[in-house]
This record gives structure tokens, C-alpha cells and sequence, in this order.
């Protein structure tokens, strides 16, 4: 929020640096994507229920106006015999004392927020410099995408593009498809010869056929 809502007003500049980017590139139109504005009220009316809701939620639950509510629910599923569950002693306190680390810890990070972002926002950088290693291990979460990428995403991707995509796909279904078009289109063009027009080539072919039949049936003949 304090990054946010804080500090000098950088929706310009981030404009201005936009717009130039697509310039040097050569798809700038003279000007960003507009300076930043209000939500309309159609999406800020659910938010605001909702922070409302939030905020003030907790407290329906004191003074156990609930505490009793489903006992009628629960005393008609106790068999005859058994006895009912027995409420542990101090629950009040315990409750209380829960809520009130609670709002405590949250009280904690926003004096801690504000203290590093508003009143000294210069801390956050002097204490990632004096961590070193340990806050960039920590702001790179420990690395655990990297590992992961390298064990796991890297070895799929490598092996589909090399197995899948260029042996299956194209090795073999790709080359079978180009095979028998290539042999089709062969095929056509050796038949293709024969339709030449020319009557003296239909007579020798037909002289030619029939010589096959002649000499077929002799040798069925001989047989």
C-alpha cells in the first residue's frame, strides 16, 4: 500500500518509458497507455462490501451469541447412553488472548511497513545489502523455480521438442504423409506420359497389352 499509494506520483515517468520503448521499436503511436484512473463503481461496490464485511465480521462472534446455536443439532445426535462432548475449561480466555496476537501481528507489519517505506524508505536497501546472499536467496524463494525448471520443465521440454516433435511428428508421421505424396505425385507424372495423344503410342500400347495377354494364356496353356 505504502509502495502504492506512497511516495512521489511515478505513473508518468512509467508512461513516458512505455511509450518510448514502443517508439525505438517502431510501434509507438505518440503516447502510453493513459495516465492511471478510478475503477468504476461496478467493480469498487463488491470491494468495498467485501472490506466492510471483513472488518467487521470478527465481531459477530462475541459474546458467544453463536456459542449455542447447532446445540439442538448436535444433543439429537448424542445416542442414549453416551454423554455429550464436555467444553473445555478457559475456552474464553483462549479465544481472546488468540485474537488479540492476532491483531497484534498485524498491528506489527504495518508499523514495520511503515517505518520502511515511509518514514525511512532507505532502510529496505541498506538491509538487503547488508544480507547479501541470504536476501537474494530469500526474494528468489530459495531458488525452487530454477531447480525446478532445471530437474523437471527443462528434461519435458527438451525431450518433447526433440522425441516427440521432431522424431514422432516429423521423423515419422510428417515423413510418411511427404512419402506417399512424393510417390503419388511420381506415380501420376510416369502415367501421365502415356496420355500423349498421339494414336500411333495408344495403338503400340494396346499391340503391347495384348501381346501380355497373348503370352499370359500360352503360358497358362503350357501349364
Amino acid at each position: 500500500m505504502y509502495m502504492t499509494f506512497g511516495g512521489d506520483y511515478r505513473g508518468a515517468a512509467a508512461n513516458d518509458a512505455h511509450a518510448q520503448a514502443h517508439d525505438s521499436h517502431g510501434h509507438g503511436h505518440g503516447h502510453g497507455h493513459g495516465e492511471p484512473h478510478e475503477s468504476p463503481w461496478v467493480m469498487l461496490g463488491p470491494l468495498v462490501v467485501l472490506a466492510v464485511l471483513s472488518l467487521f465480521g470478527g465481531f459477530v462472534g462475541l459474546g458467544n451469541h453463536f456459542e449455542h446455536f447447532l446445540d439442538p443439532v448436535f444433543k439429537a445426535a448424542v445416542e442414549p447412553g453416551m454423554q455429550e462432548p464436555v467444553r473445555e475449561a478457559g475456552g474464553k480466555s483462549l479465544e481472546y488472548m488468540l485474537m488479540g496476537i492476532s491483531v497484534s501481528v498485524a498491528a506489527l507489519g504495518w508499523l514495520l511497513a511503515h517505518l520502511l517505506y515511509s518514514s525511512r524508505p532507505q532502510l529496505p536497501a541498506r538491509i538487503a545489502a547488508s544480507l547479501g546472499g541470504l536476501y537474494r536467496a530469500v526474494a528468489n524463494k530459495y531458488y525452487v523455480d530454477e531447480l525446478y525448471a532445471l530437474l523437471f520443465v527443462k528434461p519435458v521440454v527438451d525431450g518433447s521438442t526433440t522425441i516427440l516433435w521432431q522424431g514422432v511428428d516429423q521423423g515419422v508421421i510428417d515423413a510418411t504423409v511427404n512419402n506417399s505424396a512424393d510417390a503419388a505425385r511420381h506415380v501420376s507424372d510416369e502415367l501421365r506420359h502415356m496420355q500423349s495423344g498421339n494414336l500411333r503410342s495408344y495403338a503400340g500400347w494396346v499391340a503391347a497389352g495384348g501381346a501380355l495377354v497373348i503370352a499370359y494364356m500360352v503360358w497358362m496353356g503350357v501349364r
